[in-house]
């Protein structure tokens, strides 16, 4: 598998919280859909606080399919 990364950055403790909510509500959504392997890996999701910017940022990796499903999950919940 060709893995990918996205990244989000949150300023808010509480939007990390939302961020993260979602991505593992998508993933529980996609379990069947994927490897169990795929499943566990995208579950680690690395978190980095920029002290520059004073921002947190959320990587997000998986395969450029998963991914782009992710998007277009987080797009359609924002209409």
């Amino acid at each position: 598998m060709n893995q990918k990364v996205i990244s989000i950055p949150v300023k808010e403790m509480a939007h990390l919280k939302v961020v993260l909510a979602t991505w593992y509500a998508f993933m529980r959504d996609e379990a069947a859909r994927i490897s169990a392997a795929e499943f566990a890996d995208a579950l680690k999701t690395p978190v980095i606080y920029n002290l520059e910017k004073d921002e947190i940022e959320v990587l997000f990796t998986g395969s450029a399919d998963l991914l782009g499903r992710f998007r277009d999950h987080i797009l359609s919940k924002g209409q």
